[in-house]
């Protein structure tokens, strides 16, 4: 009984098969051998110095059928005889090697074509990063020439912000530049006066006479103006100034509605400050008439404003109007004096 593993037990054989086993012996001993192929069946001249190793003659042996064995391959270490077959197929499909190093041709093209594209893609990258480079510096040179051109010559601004050479800095007490003599003559009798705004750059002042038959009220305002951009020209005091003094003009031609004062009658003064005009209203409020003649004169940046107003009803006697434009532009021009001690820039 055989154990598990073990080789097939063998028959015996028997006398008929030894009998023909050893006439095919015989048999393929008396064929002729064929003449094996020699390196040199083309003639001794027929040798070309440039075959590769594989194009030479091989170690095939004869069998007794008459065919030639395939070259033994060398032998694998760990592999398999397929392994080899395979290796020896490839080599064959390769190409010639070449004489120095025994490389297949193919595998040194291949070799050379991929150090030539590695040395191209290292020249491109190469080529990039350097225009890169300039490219960087070239923005940031213009950066800085613009920079530094911005900051050298500076653009003027399109309005003043400051004052001007000349320009009033503040302007005087309302209350105290009227000269006695002007009181005394267009305000006479007991006065009241009273302060209500003073300052630097404005001051406004009031003085009232209230005595059957006379009553007169003197109001006196001066302002100092600075710098506006929305100012036309180039927005300086003086032009701010100037503005107002158009404004204030515009509203004494046309008064708002449901005002008490008409409108006005505007009469140019000359020879009062570098521009000045009087304007004469009528006034009505609850049965009470009055006459109002208002001067605005302008001298730079500064505006000086006088009203002077007489009642004329409820038993006191009317004011001509003459005489209250001369007590308005005589205040203005005291004030106008007053003006000119005042510290400029």
């Amino acid at each position: 009984m055989a154990h598990p593993g073990s080789p097939p037990r063998r028959l015996p054989e028997r006398p008929d098969d030894q009998q023909g086993r050893t006439r095919e012996r015989a048999r393929r001993a008396v064929r002729p051998e064929r003449p094996r192929w020699q390196a040199d069946a083309f003639g001794p001249d027929d040798t070309d110095a440039d075959l590769p190793a594989w194009a030479g003659p091989g170690n095939y042996a004869a069998r007794a059928g008459g065919n030639r064995r395939a070259a033994a391959a060398p032998p694998y270490a760990g592999g398999h005889a397929s392994d080899a077959s395979t290796q020896v197929d490839d080599r064959e499909h390769e190409g010639p090697a070449d004489a120095a190093t025994g490389t297949p041709r193919s595998r040194i093209g291949a070799r050379r074509q991929g150090r030539a594209a590695a040395t191209r893609l290292r020249k491109s990258r190469r080529r990039v990063y350097r225009w890169s480079v300039v490219g960087i510096a070239v923005c940031v040179v213009g950066a800085v020439i613009a920079v530094v051109a911005t900051q050298s010559s500076p653009k003027p601004t399109p309005y003043v912000t400051a004052l001007l050479r000349g320009e009033f800095k503040s302007v005087p007490s309302a209350c105290s530049s009227v000269s006695p003599a002007v009181f005394t003559q267009y305000l006479p009798g007991h006065m009241t006066t009273t302060n209500e705004q003073s300052g630097a750059t404005q001051s406004q002042c009031s003085f009232t006479v209230d005595a059957k038959p006379v009553f007169r009220l003197l109001e006196v305002s001066a302002q100092a103006f600075e710098p506006f951009a929305a100012a036309s020209g180039n927005g300086s005091a003086s032009r701010n100034a100037a503005d107002n003094l158009a404004v204030a003009k515009a509203a004494l031609l046309l008064p708002p509605k449901r005002s008490l004062l008409s409108r006005a009658q505007i009469t140019p003064l000359p020879q009062l400050g570098k521009q000045a005009f009087a304007a004469y209203q009528r006034e009505t409020a609850s049965g009470i008439v009055s006459d109002v003649v208002t001067v605005v004169a302008l001298d730079r940046n500064v505006l000086i404003t006088v009203q002077l107003s007489a009642q004329e009803t409820q038993g006191f006697s009317p004011t001509p109007v003459a005489t209250l434009q001369a007590g308005a532009a005589a205040a203005a021009r005291d004030m106008l004096a007053k003006q000119k001690t005042q510290p400029v820039a």
